[in-house]
């Protein structure tokens, strides 16, 4: 039945074969003599009562008639029982097809209800930079500053060290197509409370699907969320946990922001999902808008999903309309009601990871969490985590195996003690 709904609702041609074929199917009926009403059960009823008489009078030479007369009544009983229940199961289909494209609508409108709300304001304004210049490298000039002070604070053991593994591909079916995916890895150190601690930036971007110039949408929204967040960590030794989630749901919102007023200029229609996780001390601070995804693995817990989906088949597993494997083959699994670009506000979800030794964190594009299962993916994170270069690689290789039918990006972080 599942297999039956996912080729009626992904192939128009089948529908119209379908009602096409019900519509002959009852002409048919209707038209061949005795077909409507069914003129053989009625007079098979009428014989029924009466066959003592008959045998009375006609001896076994009546049985032959009477077993033609149930034979084509039951023809007809299976003719009427398919017809019926052919029609009940296009009905039922169609009315899902309707529930569902409601439940769409209402998700849009709740989505657009949420970014009207007024927004907090932040205690700081982002640095204003022009749209493709290039992330300021001003993290050296403030280590040498630090390092000209011997007695600071900062000279203390370093407990965490991040080693980043990253996969790039376009896929299988979209090969010689230009690749929608963007992404960044970014490592450096800055001052934290009073202390000189190192940190990662690691930003995927997802150009939607249907949408026009999703290559430079999602370049866009990278490059925005890297020009508007680095001056504000390098720039301020006040950061606490609170600033820094604040000034990374702003770096969203300025990259929300970006990519509409690009889709203005160019009189196109542009959008892009965004995951980021900016990785201080021993916080995973992570937000996102769409479907890309943040994972965080560790051994005794297994792996789980940090971010939400902004999707309609999120939205239908999270009702219970739907069990959660069903995501992969939904006809509707591409459909998200928020993303970048396409209102002037965004609502941005945020999450705060606490972090231990050998963790693992992984962001990565719809291409592959939709070809690669969870379980596999925790199966290479616990045999490979430990070296995500080559972790990468591997969940890049089981996306084009699962098929590659979109781009493909991984951003593989391990958590590895060391001390300096």
């Amino acid at each position: 039945m599942e297999q039956l709904k996912l080729a009626y609702d992904l192939h128009p041609w089948l529908r119209r074969v379908s009602w096409g074929l019900l519509a002959i199917a009852g002409a048919g009926i209707y038209l061949i003599p005795g077909g409507f009403p069914p003129r053989a059960w009625i007079l098979l009823f009428t014989v029924i009562p009466q066959l003592a008489k008959l045998w009375a009078l006609r001896g076994p030479v009546i049985m032959l008639p009477v077993a033609l007369l149930a034979l084509q009544s039951l023809t007809w009983l299976i003719a009427w029982g398919l017809f019926l229940g052919a029609c009940i199961v296009i009905i039922r289909l169609w009315r899902q097809g309707q529930h569902e494209r409601k439940e769409f609508e209402a998700d849009l409108q709740e989505a657009h209800n949420d970014i009207s709300e007024e927004q907090e304001a932040l205690p700081w304004s982002p640095l204003p930079l022009p749209a493709r210049q290039k992330p300021p490298l001003v993290l050296t000039n403030s280590l040498e500053k630090e390092q000209q002070a011997p007695t600071h604070p900062w000279q203390r053991q370093l407990s965490l060290h991040l080693n980043v593994g990253v996969g790039w591909d376009a896929g299988i079916t979209r090969r010689h197509k230009s690749n929608e995916d963007s992404l960044v890895a970014f490592e450096g150190t800055c001052i934290y409370n009073g202390e000189l601690l190192p940190f990662g930036l690691f930003v995927v971007a997802d150009g939607m699907g249907g949408y026009a110039h999703g290559q430079d949408a999602s370049y866009l929204a990278v490059q925005t969320v890297l020009q508007s967040l680095l001056p504000n960590i390098v720039g301020s030794e006040e950061m606490t946990d609170d600033i820094l989630i604040d000034v990374l749901v702003e770096s969203v919102k300025q990259a929300n922001l970006g990519v509409l007023q690009r889709s203005q200029e160019v009189n196109a229609e542009m959008g892009a999902t965004i995951t980021a996780a900016l990785v201080m001390d021993k916080t995973a601070l992570v937000v996102n808008v769409g479907d890309s995804r943040t994972y965080h693995y560790r051994e005794c817990e297994g792996l789980s999903q940090v971010t939400r989906d902004h999707s309609h088949v999120a939205r239908l597993v999270a009702a219970g309309q739907i069990a959660r494997d069903d995501i992969y083959t939904h006809p509707n699994r591409n459909q998200v009601y928020r993303g970048l670009g396409a209102e002037s506000r965004v609502k941005v979800d945020r999450f705060s990871v606490p972090l231990r030794a050998n963790d693992c964190l992984l962001l990565c594009s719809d291409g592959l969490w939709e070809m690669v299962r969870d379980p596999e993916i925790e199966k290479t994170l616990k045999e490979m985590g430990n070296n995500p270069s080559q972790a990468s690689k591997a969940l890049v290789r089981a996306a084009l195996k699962g098929g590659g039918l979109d781009n493909i990006s991984v951003i593989v972080v391990h958590i590895a003690p060391t001390t300096v």
